[in-house]
């Protein structure tokens, strides 16, 4: 019994450090945009991919891939803030929110159906980052696991400190707080969204460029990530990084606890459950603002 209760305990972090990878992502747009971002399971669909297409044409080691998966992201969030959501405070849109959900549902299924015309809409899979386990106390861990973790959590502890320590970091923190008083000091809005919409679709790229290993690919892989990705920030509060990332801790140790319970079938329901009980104790989630 104490060996599963370890074992879950692991996986659920482990899991729920590639989560909060995705939630702070949404974070990070929704922070500086206030509007959510429809295609952000289609920007983990890309980093998988991306890796997928540079394993199979270069026959390279998948650890290797992670790099591109990350330009991958990049690129595909800044070009989308730059040619869709830019109009969002360019140009005077009755409502902008409604605006940024539609475009980045279009962009979704554009995504998905070009994956779809190209690779087929069957699973893929790419060779392991590490193949093996190592023993840890007294169970056995995936070393896959173990190194989409350690990256997932370098990853994280990097962003905070480029938002907390750098000048780029005051002027996302001042943009997000009030977009005209940052305006008034000097901060570049334009430039602020593009870096929020890239570095989002990077980290969520990351995501899936770690997981492809584990869980493998297909044209709507992004679909379930998405979901988990607002239920984490919500949990956490919107606009919180730091509540995105205990967020998606939460969900992952739910998700591994209940399906090694109750059953891999209720793993979501747990979830749900615990987002409706905190939202009617305090709506605002963990970290957020009234």
């Amino acid at each position: 019994m104490i060996n599963v209760i370890l074992l879950n305990i692991l996986n659920g972090l482990m899991l729920g450090f590639l989560y909060s990878l995705m939630a702070i992502g949404i974070t990070l747009i929704y922070g500086i945009m206030k509007a959510a971002n429809f295609a952000h399971g289609e920007f983990y669909m890309v980093g998988a991919y991306s890796s997928y297409i540079t394993v199979t044409l270069i026959k390279t080691p998948t650890i290797l891939t992670i790099p591109v998966s990350l330009v991958a992201g990049f690129a595909l969030g800044y070009l989308t803030e730059k040619f869709l959501i830019s109009d969002t405070y360019k140009k005077k849109i009755e409502r902008p929110g409604e605006y940024a959900m539609i475009i980045t549902l279009g962009l979704s299924i554009f995504l998905q159906n070009i994956i779809r015309e190209f690779y087929s809409p069957f699973m893929k899979s790419t060779p392991p980052i590490l193949g093996g386990r190592v023993p840890f106390f007294l169970v056995y861990v995936s070393l896959d696991r173990i190194i989409a973790s350690i990256t997932s959590i370098i990853t994280i502890a990097l962003l905070y400190l480029v938002v907390a320590k750098t000048k780029v970091g005051r002027a996302w923190r001042a943009t997000a707080q009030n977009k005209i008083g940052a305006l008034i000091t000097g901060v570049d809005i334009e430039r602020m969204s593009r870096l929020s919409y890239g570095i989002g679709g990077a980290l969520a790229a990351l995501a899936g460029c770690l997981l492809a290993p584990i869980y493998g690919l297909y044209p709507n892989m992004g679909y379930w990530p998405l979901v988990i990705s607002f239920v984490a920030m919500t949990l956490g509060g919107l606009g919180s990084l730091k509540g995105s990332l205990i967020g998606g801790i939460i969900i992952g140790l739910t998700h591994t606890f209940t399906a090694s319970f109750i059953g891999s079938s209720y793993a979501d329901v747990g979830m749900y459950i615990i987002l409706i009980t905190l939202i009617a104790i305090k709506p605002t989630g963990l970290f957020g603002e009234r």
